[in-house]
């Protein structure tokens, strides 16, 4: 089977990058046979390659213009020599997965693609769609014309569903998995002190970008109306990138808050540190309003990091019970929640022996396995 994966984007530390990689790491691990390329941007192949060590089966094609090559004024321009780019490259392959739905082609009879949410179809309060919106139409198209849909939780797969009845037949669950680096170890604090955080140091960890969804504003204010006991002793780190205006805000907040002495904010944290956070934290703080999978909350499973989630979304499917759920909409259901996980230390055992068993019901073995299932019965229809 001759597979293209769409490499055009998101490169970084964010969640669709690592469901890129390591679902294709894992797909070459299940059937190696397969030629697997690799599209991606032009001059970004070195970046990508870095990435995969001794994958004699992957192929690399940069192909594509970089948006802003000539600018702003010329980006739809590009974007739509792409989508040119993409219909020859499909006729050259069995099967192109488009892993970012925002790139997602039409008119191509072999595209599949991995709906990871509809989080931007919603309004303001992640509750409500526009039915007439032109990113509506967009969605609507999409699931019309690929061969195969794949979502990261039954959420994901309801919500579809619900507005687009015809994508039924075409769907699959594939849940995602945890990186084999994210497991429980014996912390080291010359690590964590790279970061300013001292042996001795307690703290609530939240992992993830600077998004309106992701609730950090509640999450923040709920931390500063804990008791000065709690506060006193256990730390707020935010392990969030953003853009420039994004960041100057959050930073200007805790500032505006008197926390800058308590709450501390890092940026890009690679895998061989980010484990070292997760294994020392009192609990991961995950109170998104909307996910669709949530990887953070899997790593920290994968470690025995207890969790905080929302109530809502994807986050009590993946969690299965093992985390303490909060009204994401409700500060003082999060400030309540962090309380609870913040005094009883009985019960972050309980909820980290929880996190460790139900976390071994992912892996991006079974992601790769199920993926290429979907590609197989795509070929054969």
């Amino acid at each position: 089977m001759n597979i293209g994966i769409d490499f055009t984007h998101d490169l970084g530390y964010s969640g669709i990058g690592t469901y890129c990689r390591s679902l294709t790491e894992a797909m070459i691990r299940m059937e190696p046979d397969n030629k697997y390329n690799i599209l991606t941007l032009q001059n970004k192949i070195p970046e990508v390659r870095q990435h995969f060590t001794n994958q004699n089966q992957l192929r690399y094609s940069g192909i594509f213009q970089n948006p802003m090559l000539l600018g702003g004024s010329f980006t739809k321009l590009i974007r739509n020599h792409h989508k040119t780019i993409w219909r020859k490259q499909a006729q050259q392959h069995d099967i192109v997965h488009f892993t970012h739905q925002e790139y997602f082609v039409h008119g191509i009879p072999n595209a599949a693609v991995t709906i990871h949410d509809i989080i931007k179809l919603y309004n303001k309060t992640f509750t409500v769609t526009d039915k007439t919106s032109p990113r509506f139409l967009h969605t609507e198209e999409m699931i019309n014309n690929a061969c195969q849909i794949f979502v990261p939780s039954n959420f994901v797969l309801n919500e579809l569903l619900h507005y687009f009845t015809l994508c039924k037949n075409k769907i699959k669950v594939t849940y995602e998995g945890v990186k084999d680096i994210y497991r429980k170890i014996t912390v080291d604090h010359n690590v964590l002190i790279k970061y300013n955080i001292n042996p001795g140091n307690n703290f609530f960890l939240y992992v993830g970008r600077i998004e309106k969804r992701k609730n950090l504003d509640n999450l923040i204010r709920a931390y500063s109306c804990l008791p000065n006991t709690i506060t006193s002793d256990i730390k707020l780190v935010l392990i969030c990138p953003g853009d420039k205006k994004a960041t100057k805000h959050l930073q200007n907040k805790i500032v505006a808050m008197g926390l800058n002495k308590s709450v501390l904010h890092l940026q890009n944290v690679p895998d061989n540190d980010l484990v070292h956070f997760y294994n020392a934290a009192v609990a991961l703080i995950f109170v998104s309003f909307s996910e669709g999978f949530g990887l953070p909350l899997i790593e920290a499973m994968n470690c025995g990091c207890p969790s905080v989630i929302s109530n809502s979304s994807s986050l009590p499917e993946i969690s299965g019970n093992s985390s303490i759920l909060v009204d994401p909409a409700d500060t003082e259901s999060i400030r309540y929640g962090m309380q609870q996980i913040s005094e009883q230390s009985e019960l972050r055992k309980a909820l980290s022996e929880k996190s460790l068993l139900r976390a071994k019901e992912f892996s991006w073995e079974i992601t790769a396995a199920e993926t290429l299932k979907g590609y197989h019965q795509s070929i054969l229809l």
